[in-house]
């Protein structure tokens, strides 16, 4: 029987003879043997594999398997030799699906199966015991599914852990099962561009020339016929009024279509609008349309530029919804862009359709928690992780909404618009304005009362959710039982500051792209520490005394960029805190691009990328000249502005009993802690130490408890 060391050599020629810089390729430092010589790590990433290299399998010492960024389509079912493998990493390869046998490896602790060609997960998949995570922790356990063009089971079911995707599967096993042939059509631009009667065109109805505008969302069914099959098509036409943009966040998703309406009149710049779908819809497919060309017939947008740097956009349209011009060819193009929405393969259950028909012919605006559960025990979806799964994928797809936050989970909003146009009438209420964002909610009767026929009614105890939805998106915040205050609305003007910045701690965020709503939900997410009264409309400062430190936050619009400044004894933790609650903000944005910079200390405009700087220290690079700059600075030194290299775990406790929220459990601050080590490098002075931190976190919530 051949030796680990014997079949590595087969293992080499057979990879040297696929790959294309044979030359250059050594086996040398791809693998980790034990003291018996067997081979236990193995690294083939990078090496153009377009297949599983067959004498892999017969390493059967393996613990780690790393395949990533190669060309491998298809993994073998031999691959179950491998009993003893630990982790396996395929990250960033062709493969379409994955065997079932892999639920045999019972060692196996983590699976990368990012940035593939999976559309179908075998059912089996789940009897290894691991839950799907985003990213697996270094330590952790997990298998990571992002980025794949996902089916069955959706990836919205997927991301709600491993209970759901059982009683999704579970749910597939009744007899009768259905294609869920309906697309979401979100249409967005600012108002007055023509969003609605371009809805209304594609209706067959009317043009009417006194339109009047969109306040929060209309919404309107089509259907469309494709190969046999009919689609159900929801459009979403969005008020284009800059303050309801933060409200988009409510409904905007991934598995939708994008129609971009861009006013001729007014030469719109498209980019705004195409990083906000970016934003809120990854790669979604958007369609642009140029209206108006009937009184502006010379407006045209850079297509080339536009396509090359959004990939999802599929088209351009010039039309008149007035003449009208060119609305047939949008139309036929509108369909066949819609055939290709990826939600359209996804398989249900004839009894979770059952559910979802009975929601939408009920003429309620709500529902409570338990009528909800009554309907499914009605249908047959009798358990309670199947009634779960199937409320959250039923809110991804705009059927109801849905938050699983205790204040909120009572409540089952069957009518969008009966939420946003609640959220409508405060932010643009005369009272709101005259207080400069302070909202007394004994003004509700006033604000929401019904005034015209088309208006809902809202009963008085439904008042509270409606704040606590806005206070979930991070639009308002609690001033007092009876106060809440709307940072978009708070005065403009910046207030006289007294802050010492001759010592302080320096740092910017540059953005490619800065949404409306990062530096208000900043303000929210910290408004615990506001320092009295000293919050505008872009900025805002803070203190905090178990830190002893005071920040001032600025953002300038203009240039996209804000600016933090922190003093104090404990100023880089307290920075620590600050940097997390803008990093929290910014991953909740799809393709949000920023660039973190490190001002220089005695040239504060000119900076470095604090990712830049990093890794120059991993390089063991000492010193740096910035560009724009004469002088070396030492790589510590101005990373030490930012970070100590190590913390006690008193430190590390204080920084965690701040990040700590009321609603998080033992995973959620695991995961904060996590973050908080990523933010500051060799927290505990020889790198990450996760049983530690979990350590940690236990005793935290055994504080709590006692």
């Amino acid at each position: 029987m051949a030796t680990d060391l014997e079949i590595l050599n087969e293992l080499e020629a057979e990879v040297v003879a696929k790959f294309k810089k044979a030359k250059m390729y050594s086996m040398n430092e791809a693998y980790e043997i034990d003291e018996k010589d067997n081979i236990i790590g193995l690294n083939l990433n990078f090496k153009e594999l377009t297949s599983f290299p067959k004498s892999i399998l017969n390493l059967t010492n393996l613990k780690i398997l790393s395949l990533q960024a190669n060309s491998i389509r298809t993994l073998p079912g031999d691959i179950i030799k491998l009993k003893n493998l630990e982790e396996l990493q395929l990250f960033g390869n062709k493969i379409t699906e994955i065997p079932s046998e892999i639920i045999k490896l019972k060692n196996l602790k983590r699976l990368d199966l990012s940035s593939n060609n999976i559309r179908k997960l075998p059912k089996e998949i789940t009897e290894l015991g691991l839950e799907f995570v985003e990213v697996p922790l270094e330590h952790g356990t997990g298998i990571n599914i992002e980025n794949n063009p996902l089916e069955s089971p959706p990836i919205e079911i997927v991301w709600k852990g491993r209970d759901a995707v059982i009683e999704y599967f579970k749910s597939l096993e009744e007899a009768e099962k259905l294609p869920l042939s309906e697309v979401k059509v979100l249409l967005v631009g600012d108002g007055g561009a023509g969003k609605t009667s371009l809805v209304k065109q594609l209706l067959g109805q009317k043009f009417n020339k006194n339109e009047s505008q969109t306040h929060g969302i209309n919404i309107r069914d089509w259907k469309v016929e494709d190969d046999g099959k009919i689609i159900n098509v929801h459009f979403w036409d969005f008020g284009g009024q800059e303050i309801m943009h933060a409200t988009h966040q409510f409904f905007l998703s991934k598995r939708s279509l994008y129609v971009l309406v861009l006013d001729g009149r007014k030469e719109e710049d498209a980019e705004y609008w195409l990083k906000h779908i970016e934003s809120f819809g990854g790669d979604s497919p958007i369609l642009i349309v140029l209206n108006k060309m009937d009184e502006n017939p010379g407006f045209e947008v850079n297509r080339r530029f536009l396509q090359g740097k959004y990939k999802g956009i599929k088209s351009f349209h010039r039309i008149s919804c007035k003449k009208p011009i060119g609305i047939d060819e949008f139309s036929e193009r509108l369909s066949k862009e819609l055939a290709k929405v990826k939600i359209l393969e996804t398989t249900w259950a004839r009894s979770w359709f059952n559910v979802k028909t009975q929601l939408e012919k009920m003429t309620d605006n709500f529902i409570s928690y338990d009528r909800y559960k009554e309907i499914c025990v009605k249908e047959d979806v009798k358990e309670k992780v199947g009634q779960d799964t199937l409320v959250d994928f039923l809110n991804d797809l705009g059927v109801i909404l849905h938050f699983e936050d205790f204040k909120l989970l009572d409540t089952h909003v069957l009518e969008p618009k009966w939420v946003t146009q609640a959220v409508y009438k405060i932010i643009n209420s005369e009272k709101l304005a005259k207080g400069k964002g302070v909202l007394k909610l004994n003004s509700l009767d006033q604000i929401l009362r019904k005034k015209r026929k088309s208006d809902f009614y809202y009963p008085r105890d439904r008042y509270p959710y409606i704040v606590e939805l806005m206070k979930k998106f991070e639009l308002c915040y609690e001033i007092d039982e009876q106060t809440v205050l709307i940072p978009d609305l708070l005065e403009v003007a910046e207030p006289k500051i007294d802050f010492d910045d001759s010592d302080c701690l320096r740092f910017l965020i540059e953005y490619d792209f800065l949404p409306k709503s990062v530096v208000p939900r900043f303000i929210v997410k910290m408004h615990k520490d506001i320092k009295g009264q000293l919050r505008w409309r872009t900025g805002v400062v803070l203190e905090d005394k178990t830190f002893d430190s005071t920040s001032v936050i600025k953002a300038d619009e203009r240039d996209k960029k804000i600016y933090i400044y922190v003093n104090g004894a404990l100023r880089r933790d307290y920075f620590s805190v600050v940097r997390h609650a803008f990093l929290s903000i910014n991953k909740s944005f799809e393709k949000l691009q920023f660039v973190e910079k490190v001002p220089m200390p005695d040239e504060p405009l000119i900076t470095v990328s604090y990712q830049h700087l990093t890794r120059l220290e991993k390089m063991g690079v000492e010193k740096y000249i910035p560009d724009g700059s004469e002088k070396a600075y030492k790589v510590k030194d101005l990373l030490g502005t930012i970070y100590v290299e190590k913390k006690t775990e008193e430190e590390i406790l204080r920084l965690l009993r701040k990040l700590k929220s009321e609603t998080d459990n033992q995973k959620s601050l695991v995961k904060k802690a996590n973050e908080i080590i990523q933010l500051q490098p060799n927290f505990f002075g020889v790198g990450v130490n996760f049983n530690k931190v979990i350590d940690l976190t236990r005793r935290l919530f055994k504080k709590k408890s006692k």
